[in-house]
């Protein structure tokens, strides 16, 4: 995994989850390195024990925090885009494409995305690494950025051992009130 990961996941912790901080110790990643996920996992184990706080949620709070550092960091793959949808829409062919550019050695998770009724997408996630907790954080990050209204529902599939879940993404439609006939 690319060490720009573990240095916003140390940055993570230190901002939201300050108690688990200490327990993380003296870590020092590079950006531009590469470190095996087993890595990440035990970092994620350590700051949930020390927060007490489930490490699937760790990882998802995790999840939002490295979408907004991603948008802030590259603001190529938001900027011109609508909305969540949009962008998660192609997020296997357009975003991950680009960022294999910068990170030519990158391993990324496959996300198959289709869209079905307007405001719906289905993604399902398949990866060698148990991290579907950390994607379902990226899109709920995604959703918040765009300020949509998204409900977005998750099955496991398989074993349910983070390897692959399928998302479901439906936008929430803004009722306008009505307004009362005057006599």
């Amino acid at each position: 995994m690319k060490g720009i990961l573990f240095t916003d996941f140390v940055d993570f912790v230190e901002r939201e989850l300050p108690r688990a901080a200490d327990r993380l110790g003296t870590v020092t990643y590079s950006p531009l390195g590469s470190y095996p996920e087993t890595e990440l996992l035990a970092l994620v184990a350590r700051a949930s024990e020390a927060a007490e706080v489930p490490a699937a949620e760790v990882l998802r709070r995790f999840g939002a925090h490295l979408f907004r550092t991603l948008a802030t960091l590259y603001p190529v793959f938001v900027e011109g885009v609508e909305s969540s949808l949009e962008l998660l829409g192609g997020i296997d062919t357009y975003v991950h494409g680009e960022v294999k550019k910068l990170y030519p050695d990158a391993e990324f998770p496959r996300f198959e995305a289709r869209s079905g009724a307007a405001g719906r997408l289905e993604m399902v996630y398949r990866s060698r690494r148990p991290l579907a907790d950390l994607a379902e954080g990226m899109i709920r990050g995604c959703v918040a950025w765009f300020g949509d209204r998204v409900d977005v529902a998750r099955q496991d599939l398989d074993a349910a051992d983070g390897r692959a879940a399928r998302f479901t993404l439906r936008a929430v439609p803004v009722r306008t009130p009505r307004r009362r006939a005057t006599a």
